[in-house]
């Protein structure tokens, strides 16, 4: 009777670590696979104790049956799975039911949640440690002349930006008003500074001899629509041999505006076409 016990317990643990894997590894498994395997792992520490080699074996044994023998699914699989028993096994070391009083049954449940919202917790961090590296591949550092100065600015590059001037179709970019300010003429922060929250801005205001490269942009924003000034962009390009240029408009956003990377400038989705010509050059180039 103790052994089976120990069986089931070892196999609730066991399928918690595979199931934080299968998460993570993006490869559903399905969860009577996820199952099998977390039993068949619990069968050599049981019967054998916590020695090295049955330890190794029901590793083997559960990592092979969840993920498969494809050589990278089994690695990333086996990877996750190691990293997921060390977090809750050190997790359940600090956290620890008995120092709660707790024992007999009451102290396994009580570990299975404590290991299980741990996992998820870890899980959510794992995902955005992902997401946050498949976006430092947007990320771009670029040089705009704005009103005859060269300003670095490093940019990323937004597919869900899609905003363009009515007109003529061209695409916008943002750029935060704080990274510029300081390179920006008086005149201008003063106008921009001053402008209404609401209507379409007044495009007198600016110096005259800068309203022709002006023109008022809709945009739509989750609280509804609302307009900015667009400055045709003069001369733009990414920092680099490519020798990519951007062209269309720009608006500048508030203060308070934090993009993504620690960037500072949002690229209009077009320009994803130019990173992703650079990202194969450079693949060619290796």
């Amino acid at each position: 009777m103790y052994g089976e016990v120990a069986i089931a317990v070892n196999s609730a643990f066991n399928y918690l670590i595979l199931s934080f894997a299968d998460k993570v590894c993006h490869r559903p498994a399905g969860k009577r696979r996820l199952l099998a395997a977390a039993v068949a792992g619990a069968f050599p520490v049981v019967l054998f104790g916590g020695a090295i080699v049955p330890a190794a074996a029901a590793f083997v044994a559960m990592t092979v049956i969840a993920f498969g023998l494809h050589r990278n699914a089994a690695l990333k699989g086996a990877g996750a799975t190691l990293t997921a028993a060390l977090f809750a096994g050190g997790l359940l070391t600090v956290v620890n039911p008995s120092g709660f009083g707790i024992g007999g049954t009451a102290a396994v449940f009580t570990s299975c949640l404590f290991a299980s919202g741990g996992l998820h917790l870890l899980a959510v961090r794992w995902r955005g440690a992902e997401d946050d590296a498949a976006a430092a591949d947007f990320r771009v550092e670029t040089e705009i002349e704005l009103f005859g100065k060269n300003i670095p600015i490093s940019a990323f590059a937004d597919s869900g930006n899609a905003c363009t001037e009515p007109l003529s179709g061209a695409p916008v970019h943002f750029i935060s008003y704080r990274a510029v300010k300081e390179q920006l003429p008086r005149e201008i922060r003063a106008a921009l500074e001053n402008l209404p929250k609401d209507g379409v801005p007044d495009l007198s205001v600016f110096p005259a001899e800068f309203r022709s490269a002006l023109r008022p942009i809709r945009l739509q924003t989750v609280g509804g629509s609302a307009w900015a000034v667009g400055f045709r962009v003069s001369s733009w390009g990414f920092c680099g041999p490519e020798n990519v240029r951007l062209g269309g408009y720009i608006v500048f956003t508030e203060n308070a505006a934090e993009y993504p990377l620690g960037a500072d400038a949002i690229l209009h989705r077009s320009s994803l076409i130019h990173l992703k010509e650079r990202g194969s050059t450079d693949a060619d180039r290796s």
